[in-house]
């Protein structure tokens, strides 16, 4: 028997081709959505735009503990600015950042690059009153020189950086907050251009060392 060359068309054919469309989709989709395949989570997406494009800090209004303008006391200041967000009351991962401020505090004033480098923790609880980062500064033994503490005013304001920063706040049932930690250095021109790991702040100093222009 003869079979015809009509015939010999599979059926699976079109479901084959729909079937590779959807994977170059797919593939684009997913291209685009990790920066062309450079980061595979959102976390890491950040860090790399951020290093890729550096961010102007937002100009909202903070208490430091006087009234200031945050950009502009970044930019004024003029040295390198490593940044944490925290919050008073909190005795988790915020514990830990101010162990190792404490830490990078020591290193910086014994390395005389307190004229270079700089630390600011700045609180997301609207709770935190200039007194509270004041009393919150003398528990954690901080150098004013070195290391200040910042409230932001407005609710809107407050929510815009953390939005600028990547910083994901959740209020918990018992009124406290979950929350992810970073480095944020900011430069001498008040932009942010690197995001770290909390848990490694040698490699915090050394880059901010290298962005003042000296060598770790």
């Amino acid at each position: 028997m003869t079979i015809s060359s009509s015939s010999n068309h599979s059926p699976l054919a079109p479901t084959l081709a729909a079937l590779l469309l959807v994977c170059a989709a797919g593939g684009a989709a997913l291209y685009l959505g990790t920066m062309g395949f450079a980061v595979v989570s959102t976390e890491d997406a950040r860090r790399l735009a951020v290093l890729r494009q550096p961010l102007a800090t937002a100009n909202v209004a903070i208490h430091a503990p006087q009234a200031e303008r945050l950009a502009a006391m970044l930019r004024d200041d003029g040295r390198v600015t490593i940044v944490s967000f925290v919050y008073s009351s909190c005795n988790t991962v915020c514990s830990v950042l101010g162990s190792e401020y404490q830490q990078l505090q020591e290193q910086i004033r014994r390395r005389g690059l307190a004229h270079q480098i700089r630390l600011l923790s700045i609180s997301f609880d609207p709770r935190d009153t200039p007194d509270l980062l004041t009393a919150y500064a003398r528990r954690q033994q901080a150098d004013p020189a070195v290391w200040r503490m910042a409230g932001i005013d407005q609710d809107a304001e407050r929510q815009a950086l953390l939005d600028a920063f990547g910083v994901v706040v959740l209020k918990s049932p018992d009124g406290e907050f979950e929350h992810n930690a970073a480095f944020h250095l900011i430069d001498r021109q008040g932009q942010l251009v690197r995001i770290m790991d909390f848990d490694d702040p040698a490699a915090a100093l050394n880059q901010a060392i290298l962005l003042a222009g000296g060598k770790p």
